[in-house]
């Protein structure tokens, strides 16, 4: 939890190391995963839709002014938009296999980067940011983004951590593809990579 090495080693499965990561399909999923989180709740009104008399403002002829037939008309001021946004869903098609490949690929490419950190444990006995901090700077944490993911909902580890910029927390069953292709670094628990390891090599 200093960030001192211990020692230990994780096997990394063959099959994760023979992986041909798809850059295609990362980008599929992070746009997938994106669209998703639009409301697609915006709405502007149309020209049947805005406050305003009906009635023809004045006569067709003979007053020198350009026709005009109706105050909400979109030109005038107060007036209905044009082909503005409409409430839309933005959902986007993904296969459950594609998903799991493309968190396969960005996973393996920071394995081959060596942007993978991996502790012990995160089990701290208080919330306190100072000790997230400390086991940050014990593994040479350069500010830039970074990924933490925890074996289970680890709510300590969660106070620690969310008001230090740029760091994100979650549990390792919530891991995906846009977290971890905008994260420099990526820092798991043991237990978690462990769990995650011994999936992949079912």
């Amino acid at each position: 939890m200093n960030g001192e090495p211990t020692g230990a080693s994780l096997v990394v499965p063959s099959a994760l190391l023979e992986f041909e990561p798809n850059e295609h399909l990362i980008y599929l999923d992070v746009k997938r995963i994106l669209a998703d989180r639009r409301q697609g709740t915006h709405k502007t009104k149309t020209r049947g839709e805005v406050k305003g008399s009906k009635r023809k403002l004045y006569r067709q002829k003979g007053t020198g002014r350009a026709r005009m037939g109706s105050i909400r008309n979109p030109i005038r001021r107060g007036g209905g938009t044009v082909h503005g946004p409409r409430p839309r869903d933005y959902t986007l098609k993904l296969n459950a296999k594609e998903k799991y490949l493309a968190r396969l690929s960005i996973f393996t490419l920071h394995l081959r980067q060596g942007s993978i950190w991996v502790v012990e444990s995160l089990a701290y006995d208080k919330p306190k940011t100072k000790s997230f901090l400390r086991t940050l700077q014990g593994l040479g944490w350069d500010r830039t983004p970074l990924q933490v993911y925890t074996h289970g909902y680890n709510p300590v580890a969660y106070l620690s951590a969310r008001n230090i910029p740029g760091v994100t927390l979650q549990p390792a069953q919530n891991w995906n593809t846009y977290d971890m292709a905008r994260a420099r670094r990526l820092l798991w628990e043991q237990v978690a990579l462990e769990r995650l390891f011994h999936q992949l090599s079912l």
